[in-house]
Protein backbone atom coordinates (compact mmCIF):
# COMPACT_ATOMS: atom_id res chain seq x y z
CA UNK A 1 0.00 0.00 0.00
CA UNK A 2 1.15 3.55 -0.61
CA UNK A 3 -0.65 4.91 2.45
CA UNK A 4 -2.44 3.51 5.50
CA UNK A 5 -6.15 4.35 5.84
CA UNK A 6 -7.48 4.14 9.40
CA UNK A 7 -11.25 4.36 9.77
CA UNK A 8 -11.72 3.85 13.52
CA UNK A 9 -10.04 4.85 16.76
CA UNK A 10 -10.36 1.79 19.00
CA UNK A 11 -8.28 -1.04 20.51
CA UNK A 12 -7.42 -2.41 17.07
CA UNK A 13 -6.58 0.74 15.12
CA UNK A 14 -5.90 4.39 15.85
CA UNK A 15 -5.10 7.50 13.80
CA UNK A 16 -3.09 9.80 16.09
CA UNK A 17 -3.51 12.69 13.65
CA UNK A 18 -7.31 12.49 13.80
CA UNK A 19 -8.78 12.06 17.31
CA UNK A 20 -12.34 12.64 16.02
CA UNK A 21 -12.69 9.26 14.26
CA UNK A 22 -15.59 7.03 15.43
CA UNK A 23 -14.83 3.94 17.51
CA UNK A 24 -16.46 1.74 14.86
CA UNK A 25 -19.31 -0.72 14.96
CA UNK A 26 -20.55 -0.92 18.55
CA UNK A 27 -21.31 -4.65 18.41
CA UNK A 28 -17.88 -5.64 17.13
CA UNK A 29 -16.19 -3.38 19.63
CA UNK A 30 -18.32 -4.84 22.43
CA UNK A 31 -17.49 -8.36 21.25
CA UNK A 32 -13.76 -7.71 21.27
CA UNK A 33 -13.63 -5.99 24.64
CA UNK A 34 -16.22 -7.96 26.64
CA UNK A 35 -14.60 -10.50 28.94
CA UNK A 36 -14.70 -13.27 26.35
CA UNK A 37 -12.10 -14.86 24.14
CA UNK A 38 -10.37 -11.70 23.03
CA UNK A 39 -10.38 -9.61 26.18
CA UNK A 40 -7.94 -6.70 25.89
CA UNK A 41 -5.20 -6.93 24.94
CA UNK A 42 -6.01 -10.34 23.41
CA UNK A 43 -5.49 -12.12 26.70
CA UNK A 44 -4.12 -15.62 26.49
CA UNK A 45 -2.96 -15.21 22.91
CA UNK A 46 0.33 -16.86 23.81
CA UNK A 47 -1.01 -19.81 25.74
CA UNK A 48 -4.53 -20.05 24.37
CA UNK A 49 -3.45 -20.47 20.79
CA UNK A 50 -2.41 -24.06 21.19
CA UNK A 51 -5.62 -25.13 22.93
CA UNK A 52 -9.14 -25.03 21.50
CA UNK A 53 -11.32 -22.10 22.48
CA UNK A 54 -14.32 -23.53 24.25
CA UNK A 55 -15.56 -20.18 25.50
CA UNK A 56 -18.60 -18.21 24.45
CA UNK A 57 -18.23 -14.55 23.53
CA UNK A 58 -20.71 -12.18 25.10
CA UNK A 59 -22.93 -15.09 26.08
CA UNK A 60 -23.03 -16.54 22.55
CA UNK A 61 -21.57 -20.03 22.15
CA UNK A 62 -19.06 -20.42 19.32
CA UNK A 63 -19.16 -24.11 18.36
CA UNK A 64 -16.75 -23.54 15.48
CA UNK A 65 -14.10 -22.24 17.86
CA UNK A 66 -14.63 -25.19 20.15
CA UNK A 67 -13.60 -27.57 17.41
CA UNK A 68 -10.79 -25.44 16.08
CA UNK A 69 -7.25 -25.54 17.36
CA UNK A 70 -5.41 -22.39 16.41
CA UNK A 71 -1.66 -22.79 16.22
CA UNK A 72 0.56 -19.88 15.21
CA UNK A 73 0.96 -21.41 11.73
CA UNK A 74 -2.70 -22.25 11.21
CA UNK A 75 -4.32 -20.92 8.00
CA UNK A 76 -6.96 -19.10 10.06
CA UNK A 77 -4.30 -16.99 11.75
CA UNK A 78 -2.24 -16.54 8.59
CA UNK A 79 -5.34 -15.22 6.85
CA UNK A 80 -5.76 -12.64 9.62
CA UNK A 81 -2.11 -11.63 9.44
CA UNK A 82 -1.78 -11.47 5.66
CA UNK A 83 -4.75 -9.86 3.94
CA UNK A 84 -5.27 -11.19 0.42
CA UNK A 85 -3.59 -9.21 -2.35
CA UNK A 86 -5.97 -6.96 -4.24
CA UNK A 87 -7.18 -8.73 -7.36
CA UNK A 88 -5.69 -6.12 -9.68
CA UNK A 89 -4.41 -7.30 -13.06
CA UNK A 90 -3.74 -3.87 -14.60
CA UNK A 91 -0.44 -2.07 -13.98
CA UNK A 92 0.27 1.62 -14.42
CA UNK A 93 3.80 2.09 -15.73
CA UNK A 94 5.34 5.58 -15.82
CA UNK A 95 8.64 7.40 -16.51
CA UNK A 96 9.16 5.47 -19.75
CA UNK A 97 11.53 6.55 -22.50
CA UNK A 98 8.98 7.87 -25.04
CA UNK A 99 11.43 7.70 -27.94
CA UNK A 100 12.18 3.99 -27.47
CA UNK A 101 9.22 2.27 -25.85
CA UNK A 102 6.58 0.54 -27.97
CA UNK A 103 3.66 -1.74 -27.00
CA UNK A 104 5.69 -4.71 -28.32
CA UNK A 105 8.68 -3.80 -26.13
CA UNK A 106 6.46 -3.64 -23.03
CA UNK A 107 4.72 -6.89 -24.03
CA UNK A 108 8.10 -8.68 -24.27
CA UNK A 109 9.57 -7.25 -21.05
CA UNK A 110 6.48 -7.74 -18.86
CA UNK A 111 5.92 -11.12 -20.51
CA UNK A 112 8.89 -12.42 -18.48
CA UNK A 113 6.67 -12.31 -15.37
CA UNK A 114 3.25 -13.18 -16.78
CA UNK A 115 1.04 -13.34 -19.86
CA UNK A 116 0.38 -9.79 -21.06
CA UNK A 117 -3.16 -9.42 -22.43
CA UNK A 118 -3.19 -5.77 -23.51
CA UNK A 119 -0.85 -2.77 -23.58
CA UNK A 120 -1.92 0.87 -23.91
CA UNK A 121 0.62 3.70 -24.13
CA UNK A 122 -1.33 6.77 -23.02
CA UNK A 123 -2.16 9.04 -25.97
CA UNK A 124 -1.70 12.32 -24.08
CA UNK A 125 1.14 11.11 -21.83
CA UNK A 126 3.41 8.88 -23.86
CA UNK A 127 5.86 8.22 -21.00
CA UNK A 128 3.09 6.20 -19.28
CA UNK A 129 1.28 2.97 -20.13
CA UNK A 130 -1.36 0.58 -18.83
CA UNK A 131 -0.50 -3.13 -18.98
CA UNK A 132 -3.10 -5.82 -18.35
CA UNK A 133 -1.78 -9.18 -17.11
CA UNK A 134 -3.67 -12.50 -17.19
CA UNK A 135 -3.58 -13.09 -13.39
CA UNK A 136 -3.29 -10.84 -10.30
CA UNK A 137 -0.18 -12.71 -9.04
CA UNK A 138 1.52 -12.02 -12.39
CA UNK A 139 0.84 -8.30 -11.98
CA UNK A 140 2.37 -8.45 -8.48
CA UNK A 141 5.42 -10.36 -9.75
CA UNK A 142 5.98 -7.78 -12.47
CA UNK A 143 5.59 -4.90 -10.02
CA UNK A 144 7.92 -6.49 -7.45
CA UNK A 145 10.70 -7.21 -9.95
CA UNK A 146 10.46 -4.19 -12.23
CA UNK A 147 9.53 -1.12 -10.22
CA UNK A 148 12.51 1.31 -10.56
CA UNK A 149 14.16 -0.90 -13.21
CA UNK A 150 16.11 1.15 -15.78
CA UNK A 151 14.67 0.61 -19.26
CA UNK A 152 16.27 2.47 -22.18
CA UNK A 153 18.05 4.79 -19.74
CA UNK A 154 15.10 5.75 -17.49
CA UNK A 155 14.03 4.28 -14.14
CA UNK A 156 10.52 3.00 -14.82
CA UNK A 157 7.87 3.14 -12.10
CA UNK A 158 5.38 0.24 -11.84
CA UNK A 159 2.28 0.26 -9.63
CA UNK A 160 -1.18 -1.28 -9.56
CA UNK A 161 -3.76 0.68 -11.54
CA UNK A 162 -7.32 1.40 -10.43
CA UNK A 163 -8.50 0.29 -13.89
CA UNK A 164 -9.96 -3.22 -14.06
CA UNK A 165 -9.21 -3.68 -17.78
CA UNK A 166 -7.39 -1.92 -20.58
CA UNK A 167 -9.99 -0.59 -23.01
CA UNK A 168 -9.39 -1.01 -26.73
CA UNK A 169 -9.97 2.16 -28.80
CA UNK A 170 -13.43 2.51 -30.30
CA UNK A 171 -13.86 2.48 -34.10
CA UNK A 172 -12.49 5.68 -35.60
CA UNK A 173 -10.78 6.88 -32.40
CA UNK A 174 -7.25 8.22 -32.94
CA UNK A 175 -4.80 5.81 -31.35
CA UNK A 176 -1.67 5.79 -33.55
CA UNK A 177 -1.06 2.11 -32.76
CA UNK A 178 -0.54 2.82 -29.05
CA UNK A 179 -3.04 0.17 -27.87
CA UNK A 180 -2.54 -3.49 -28.71
CA UNK A 181 -4.35 -6.68 -27.77
CA UNK A 182 -2.01 -9.65 -27.17
CA UNK A 183 -4.56 -12.10 -25.75
CA UNK A 184 -4.10 -14.49 -28.71
CA UNK A 185 -0.31 -14.10 -28.95
CA UNK A 186 1.67 -17.34 -29.46
CA UNK A 187 4.49 -15.82 -27.35
CA UNK A 188 2.85 -16.19 -23.92
CA UNK A 189 5.20 -18.06 -21.57
CA UNK A 190 2.69 -19.26 -18.96
CA UNK A 191 -0.29 -20.55 -20.98
CA UNK A 192 0.29 -24.18 -20.07
CA UNK A 193 -0.83 -25.02 -16.50
CA UNK A 194 2.21 -25.95 -14.39
CA UNK A 195 4.56 -24.61 -17.08
CA UNK A 196 8.25 -25.01 -16.21
CA UNK A 197 8.62 -21.31 -16.86
CA UNK A 198 6.98 -20.65 -13.48
CA UNK A 199 9.99 -22.26 -11.77
CA UNK A 200 12.42 -20.00 -13.64
CA UNK A 201 11.26 -16.51 -12.77
CA UNK A 202 14.17 -14.37 -11.56
CA UNK A 203 14.83 -10.67 -10.99
CA UNK A 204 16.43 -8.71 -13.83
CA UNK A 205 20.16 -9.48 -14.08
CA UNK A 206 23.07 -8.86 -16.46
CA UNK A 207 23.06 -12.56 -17.46
CA UNK A 208 20.36 -13.81 -19.82
CA UNK A 209 19.13 -17.39 -20.21
CA UNK A 210 18.70 -18.41 -23.85
CA UNK A 211 16.69 -21.46 -24.94
CA UNK A 212 15.20 -23.09 -28.04
CA UNK A 213 18.60 -23.00 -29.81
CA UNK A 214 18.74 -25.45 -32.75
CA UNK A 215 21.75 -27.81 -33.03
CA UNK A 216 22.84 -26.11 -36.26
CA UNK A 217 23.45 -22.76 -34.52
CA UNK A 218 26.94 -22.12 -33.11
CA UNK A 219 28.22 -19.83 -30.35
CA UNK A 220 29.53 -17.42 -33.03
CA UNK A 221 26.11 -17.30 -34.73
CA UNK A 222 24.46 -16.22 -31.48
CA UNK A 223 27.20 -13.71 -30.63
CA UNK A 224 26.91 -12.23 -34.14
CA UNK A 225 23.14 -11.90 -33.77
CA UNK A 226 23.59 -9.92 -30.52
CA UNK A 227 26.45 -7.81 -31.93
CA UNK A 228 24.46 -6.87 -35.03
CA UNK A 229 21.73 -5.53 -32.77
CA UNK A 230 24.33 -3.34 -31.00
CA UNK A 231 25.06 -5.46 -27.90
CA UNK A 232 28.44 -6.30 -26.36
CA UNK A 233 28.85 -9.89 -25.15
CA UNK A 234 31.05 -10.25 -22.06
CA UNK A 235 30.75 -14.03 -21.74
CA UNK A 236 28.87 -16.94 -23.35
CA UNK A 237 28.37 -20.55 -22.30
CA UNK A 238 26.28 -23.42 -23.65
CA UNK A 239 24.68 -25.68 -21.02
CA UNK A 240 26.97 -28.75 -20.82
CA UNK A 241 24.09 -31.25 -20.83
CA UNK A 242 21.72 -29.42 -23.15
CA UNK A 243 22.98 -27.41 -26.12
CA UNK A 244 19.50 -26.03 -26.71
CA UNK A 245 20.21 -23.62 -23.84
CA UNK A 246 22.95 -21.12 -23.10
CA UNK A 247 23.85 -18.20 -20.84
CA UNK A 248 24.99 -14.88 -22.22
CA UNK A 249 26.43 -12.14 -20.02
CA UNK A 250 26.13 -8.45 -20.91
CA UNK A 251 28.05 -5.51 -19.40
CA UNK A 252 25.11 -4.33 -17.23
CA UNK A 253 21.50 -5.00 -16.24
CA UNK A 254 20.47 -2.04 -18.45
CA UNK A 255 22.07 -3.75 -21.46
CA UNK A 256 20.48 -7.10 -20.57
CA UNK A 257 17.00 -5.53 -20.34
CA UNK A 258 17.42 -3.94 -23.79
CA UNK A 259 18.83 -7.22 -25.20
CA UNK A 260 15.92 -9.25 -23.83
CA UNK A 261 13.44 -6.85 -25.47
CA UNK A 262 15.26 -6.95 -28.83
CA UNK A 263 16.39 -10.60 -28.93
CA UNK A 264 13.41 -12.53 -27.48
CA UNK A 265 11.70 -14.32 -30.40
CA UNK A 266 14.70 -13.64 -32.70
CA UNK A 267 14.56 -16.09 -35.62
CA UNK A 268 17.51 -18.52 -35.47
CA UNK A 269 16.31 -20.98 -38.13
CA UNK A 270 13.18 -21.68 -40.15
CA UNK A 271 11.42 -23.26 -37.21
CA UNK A 272 13.33 -21.93 -34.16
CA UNK A 273 12.86 -18.60 -32.45
CA UNK A 274 15.14 -17.67 -29.55
CA UNK A 275 13.58 -17.59 -26.08
CA UNK A 276 15.20 -15.13 -23.66
CA UNK A 277 14.71 -14.65 -19.92
CA UNK A 278 16.74 -13.42 -16.93
CA UNK A 279 19.11 -15.96 -15.36
CA UNK A 280 19.64 -16.67 -11.66
CA UNK A 281 23.31 -17.54 -12.24
CA UNK A 282 26.16 -15.66 -13.83
CA UNK A 283 28.91 -17.12 -16.01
Amino acid sequence: MTCLNVKYNNDKSRDYTNPTLPSGDGDTHQLLTSGGVLAPPFLGLGSGLASPYGVGVGGVGLPAFGALTLTPASPALRALAAPPLPLATVLLVSNLNEEMVTPDALFTLFGVYGDVQRVKILYNKKDSALIQMAEPHQAHLAMTHMDKLRVFGKAMRVMLSKHQTVQLPKEGQPDAGLTRDYSQSPLHRFKKPGSKNYQNIYPPSATLHLSNIPATVSEDDIKDAFTKRGFTIKAFKFFPKDRKMALVQLPSIDDAVAALIKMHNYQLSESNHLRVSFSKSSI
